[in-house]
C-alpha cells in the first residue's frame, strides 16, 4: 500500500489565494497562478517538494486566467485578464510577451502535439495561431487571426494517424508485397516516417458553435448546439467528436471528409443543480464528472456504459462529504477526487487475473484517504513522476507517493497508516498502540522495546512503555536507511556506517574503502548486521559484543552475478552463515533470481523463479512436468521481498509476482497473484522448496517469518479470513475513531504448524526438523523428529 506525502508550496509572502495549477507533462515543475494581496496576480513555479523557483516569477496588476505548458520544453504559456500572453522559460526565467492581438481576457491556450503551434483565444472571440521553433521560441508574428465574435471556450488539436513503420514496410517489400513496393515507388507520395504532428484543430464558442481550423489555418463552422460549450473531446478509436455543454448535454458527432459533422448520440449527464462541475476525459474513452455530490459519475463511451463510484465511511470518509474535483493518472491507473472536507479519495484500477475488463465498475478499488484539510477545489496529476497537485482554496500542495513503511522484529510490528501515523502491534502482550509523529515517516524499525522512525533528515526514537509511545531521543541525520540492535542505532554516510546512541551520539564507525563503496542497505537479524554498498559489496558484522566486529571479509558479489546493476535488498540469517540478495539488472529491471551468499564456503548460489528451480538441490518435479506446487504455478515469476526466520537459520521466505506484471514497483504486491515461497537453505543440501501458496486476498505484504507464523500487513478496511486470531489484530488510530482501522497486522501459521501454534520450543524445533527431513526425503530422520512432537 502507498501513502502520499504532501509538500506545501513555499509561496512568496505577497501570494494569497491560488487560482489554478498546471503540471508539466514530463518535467517535475508545477505552475501556480494566484491572486496577490497587492490587488494583482502572480504566476510562480515550484519543484517536486514545493521549492520555490525564485527567478521564474511573473507579476501583473491583473489576474492570470490560463496556464499551459509546452508538451516537451520547459516553456509555460500564460494568459492574463488584460489579454496579454507571456511565455515563461524555466530555469532561466526569460519572459517573452506575444505581440498585442488580444484586448480581452484570455480564455484558451493550446499547444500542438510537438509544440510547433500555439493557439490563443479571448473573451471577445479573437483567435490567433503562432509558430514556434524546436526550442519553444516564438517565430515572428501570428500566422493567422480569426474573429468569431463570441467568447472562445475550448480548443483541441485533432490527432493524426500514426506514421509508417519503414522497417516493417521494407521487410514486406522484400517478401514481395506489391502494396509495400508501391509505397516505396518514386512516383508515389513521399513516405511519412514516424508519428506526424497534427496541426488541424477544433475550437468552440459560448454561443454553442464548433469551428474547425485546418493545417493551413482556414476555418469552417461544422456544428452548433443549444448552449455554451464546456468541453470538447476527440474519440480516436471511433474518429468522432464529443461535445459537452454548460447544461451537461453530451453529444457525439461523426466528422465528414468535407468538414461537416453528423450527430449520432445525445444524452443528458446527471448533475447536482447549481454546483460547479469538473469534467475529465481519459485516453481510454472514459468520461468522469464531479458535480458537488457524494459520488462521481463515469461514462464509458466505448462500451456505452455508465456507473457511479462513492465514498466509504469505513475507510475514514465522513457522512455527507462532497466531491468537488477529479483527476486521472493513466500511468498509475488511479482516479483521484478532492472533497469538501479536505480529503483526497483515490480509486485504483485493479485488474483481476484473466479479466477482460468487462465489469468496469468492479475494477475500481477505493483506497484509504489522504487528508490535507481545507476545501479541495482542484486536483491535477502531472510530470513523468506522476505527482499530484492539489488546491485547497488556501494554498497549493504537491503530493508524492511513498510505499508504506512497515517492519517486524521480536514480536512487534509497525505499519504505516498515513504520512505521520503508525499502527503498532505487540504480539506478546496483544496491546495495540498508535504512534503519531511530527514528521513524514519514510522508514521505521522496531525492536521489542523501541520504535525508530526517520525521514532522511531526522531520526526519532520512541520507547514502547504504557499506552502511548514515549519520545526518548531525536537527532538530525541524513541517512535514508536505519537499523537497530539493542540500544544501538546504525546509520549510513559516505564510506561508513555510524553506530549511535538513541540520542544520536556516534559510538563507533565501520569504515568502507573506496572500492567497497558507500553503504546503502542495512539489515539486522539476531546479532548480525549485513551491509550492502552501491558497488555491490557485502559485509557482515557481529554485534554480540560491546563493539561491532567484522564477521567476514567484504564480498564483491558482482564477481559471481552476471548482469548485476545494483543491489536491491540484502538480508542475513539468524546465525550469520547466509546472506540473501535481491538485485536489479543493468537495464534497471528486477532480476528473477534470489541469490544466497554462503559466508563460510565463500560461494553464491541462486533460486531462479523464472524457471522455478534452484542452481543446486533437488526440490522440483521432473524436467518435463509443468512447474507447480500444490496447485500453485511456480515459474515465470520475480522475487519482490525476502526474509529469514527470526530464529531458525535454515528457513527463508520471499514474495514473488509474475514477470508479466509491473514487477519494477512495490505496488505489484497489491496484486492478488502474489506467491509466498518458503525454502530451506543449507550448506549440505542447497536450496529446497518447502512450501508455496498464493497470498490470500485481504493481506497487503509479507512482514516477517517467525516460526510458527508468517506475519503480514493487512489492507485497510479488509479482514483476513484465514487469520489465526482476532484480538491482537485490532488497532485504533490516534484520532480515537474506533472503526477507522482494523486488522493492520495478521499472522498465519506455516503449513506444518497448523494446530501447533502454541507449542513449546522443543516441539517447535522437532516439527521444524520433521519438515526439513521430509523436504529432503530422509524419512528415517523425519520419523525420529516426529516422535519428539508433543501436542
Amino acid at each position: 500500500m502507498a501513502v502520499y506525502f504532501d509538500h506545501r508550496v513555499d509561496a512568496p509572502e505577497n501570494v494569497d489565494v491560488p487560482i489554478t495549477l498546471a503540471w508539466h507533462s514530463t518535467i517535475p515543475i508545477l505552475a501556480v497562478a494566484s491572486s496577490s494581496r497587492a490587488a494583482g496576480g502572480n504566476v510562480d513555479l515550484y519543484l517536486q517538494q514545493g521549492e520555490y523557483v525564485e527567478n521564474c516569477h511573473a507579476e501583473r496588476p491583473h489576474q492570470p486566467t490560463v496556464l499551459r505548458w509546452h508538451p516537451s520544453k520547459a516553456v509555460l504559456a500564460q494568459g492574463w485578464e488584460n489579454g496579454e500572453v507571456v511565455l515563461l522559460t524555466h530555469p532561466s526565467g526569460d519572459q517573452t510577451v506575444l505581440p498585442s492581438v488580444h484586448t480581452a481576457s484570455i480564455t484558451l491556450l493550446e499547444w500542438s502535439s510537438f509544440g510547433s503551434r500555439l493557439v490563443t483565444g479571448d473573451q471577445t472571440g479573437v483567435l490567433a495561431v503562432w509558430k514556434l521553433d524546436a526550442r519553444g521560441r516564438l517565430q515572428g508574428n501570428h500566422l493567422v487571426k480569426h474573429e468569431y465574435n463570441k467568447a472562445l471556450t475550448c480548443c483541441i488539436f485533432k490527432p493524426t494517424s500514426p506514421g509508417i513503420d519503414v522497417a516493417k514496410l521494407a521487410r514486406a517489400s522484400v517478401s514481395g508485397d506489391e502494396r509495400a513496393l508501391d509505397m516505396f515507388s518514386w512516383k508515389g507520395a513521399p513516405l511519412k516516417m514516424g508519428p506526424q504532428e497534427g496541426l488541424a484543430f477544433y475550437v468552440s464558442t459560448a454561443d454553442g458553435k464548433v469551428h474547425s481550423v485546418d493545417e493551413h489555418c482556414k476555418t469552417n463552422t461544422i456544428l452548433s448546439v443549444e448552449s455554451s460549450i464546456r468541453k470538447l473531446f476527440y474519440l480516436e478509436k471511433r474518429e468522432t467528436l464529443a461535445v459537452i455543454t454548460d447544461t451537461l448535454m453530451l453529444s457525439q458527432y461523426t466528422l465528414g471528409p468535407e468538414g461537416g459533422a453528423h450527430e449520432y448520440m445525445k444524452v443528458k449527464l446527471s448533475s447536482q443543480y447549481g454546483q460547479s462541475v469538473d469534467i475529465v476525459w481519459t485516453v481510454n474513452s472514459l468520461l468522469i464528472t464531479a458535480t458537488g455530490e457524494q459520488v462521481i459519475r463515469l461514462w464509458d463511451l466505448e462500451r456505452d456504459d455508465n456507473y457511479i463510484l462513492s465514498l466509504d465511511e469505513r475507510l475514514g470518509f465522513e457522512k455527507g462529504e462532497m466531491i468537488n474535483c477529479v483527476s486521472y493518472c493513466p500511468a498509475k491507473e488511479i482516479l483521484a477526487a478532492g472533497t469538501s472536507s479536505g480529503r483526497i479519495a483515490m480509486w485504483k484500477m485493479v485488474v483481476q487475473p484473466n479479466s477482460n475488463r468487462a465489469d468496469t465498475k468492479a475494477l475500481w478499488k477505493l483506497q484509504t484517504p489522504t487528508e490535507i484539510e481545507g476545501n479541495i477545489t482542484q486536483l491535477q496529476w502531472g510530470s513523468s513522476q506522476n505527482l499530484l497537485a492539489a488546491n485547497n482554496s488556501k494554498t497549493a500542495l504537491i503530493l508524492c507517493e511513498h510505499v508504506m513503511s512497515a517492519h517486524f522484529s521480536q514480536q512487534v510490528a509497525a505499519v504505516q497508516l498515513t504520512p505521520t501515523q503508525l499502527s503498532i502491534t505487540h504480539f506478546t502482550t496483544g496491546a495495540p498502540l498508535a504512534l503519531q509523529s511530527d514528521m513524514h515517516i519514510k522508514g521505521v524499525c522496531v525492536t521489542k522495546d523501541t520504535v525508530t522512525v526517520w525521514n532522511g533528515k531526522v531520526v526519532t526514537v520512541y520507547e514502547l512503555s504504557g499506552t502511548v509511545p514515549r519520545n526518548t531521543g531525536s537527532f538530525p541525520c541524513d541517512s535514508h536507511v536505519v537499523a537497530v540492535h539493542g540500544e544501538n542505532l546504525y546509520t549510513v554516510e559516505p564510506n561508513r556506517v555510524q553506530i549511535r546512541t538513541p540520542q544520536g551520539t556516534v559510538k563507533q564507525l565501520l569504515t568502507f574503502s573506496k572500492s567497497e563503496g558507500n553503504p546503502v542497505l542495512l539489515s539486522v537479524c539476531q546479532s548480525y548486521l549485513v551491509v550492502g554498498t552501491d558497488t555491490a559489496h557485502i559485509r557482515v558484522f557481529d554485534l554480540s559484543r560491546r563493539d561491532a566486529k567484522a564477521h567476514c571479509n567484504a564480498k564483491n558479489v558482482s564477481d559471481h552475478i552476471a548482469n548485476l546493476g545494483a543491489l536491491r535488498s540484502v538480508k542475513c540469517n539468524a546465525n550469520g552463515s547466509q546472506v540473501s540478495i535481491l538485485i536489479s539488472q543493468v537495464n534497471g529491471r528486477p532480476d528473477h533470481k534470489v541469490y544466497f551468499y554462503d559466508i563460510e564456503m565463500d560461494t553464491v548460489i541462486h533460486f531462479d523463479f523464472f524457471i522455478g528451480r534452484p542452481s543446486t538441490g533437488v526440490s522440483q518435479p521432473e524436467e518435463n512436468e509443468k512447474l507447480q506446487f500444490q496447485g500453485t504455478e511456480f515459474s515465470g515469476r520475480c522475487p519482490m521481498s525476502h526474509f529469514w526466520d527470526e530464529s531458525e537459520p535454515r528457513l527463508f521466505v520471499c514474495e514473488t509476482v509474475p514477470i508479466s506484471s509491473d514487477s519494477s514497483s512495490n505496488s505489484s504486491l497489491d496484486s492478488v497473484d502474489v506467491s509466498v515461497v518458503t525454502l530451506f537453505c543449507t550448506q549440505e543440501n542447497g536450496l529446497l522448496l518447502q512450501d508455496c501458496y498464493t497470498k490470500p486476498t485481504g493481506l497487503q505484504a509479507l512482514l516477517a517469518l517467525d516460526v510458527p507464523y508468517y506475519y503480514f500487513s493487512c489492507k485497510p478496511g479488509e479482514k483476513d479470513p484465514g487469520s489465526t486470531e482476532a484480538s491482537s489484530n485490532q488497532t485504533q488510530p490516534a484520532t480515537g475513531d474506533p472503526g477507522q482501522f482494523h486488522h493492520m497486522v495478521s499472522r498465519r501459521a506455516l503449513r506444518d504448524f497448523v494446530g501447533l501454534e502454541n507449542c513449546e520450543k522443543s516441539t517447535r524445533d522437532a516439527m521444524l526438523n520433521f519438515s526439513f527431513y521430509l523436504t529432503i526425503g530422509d524419512m528415517d530422520e523425519a520419523f525420529k523428529s516426529i516422535k519428539l512432537i508433543k501436542r
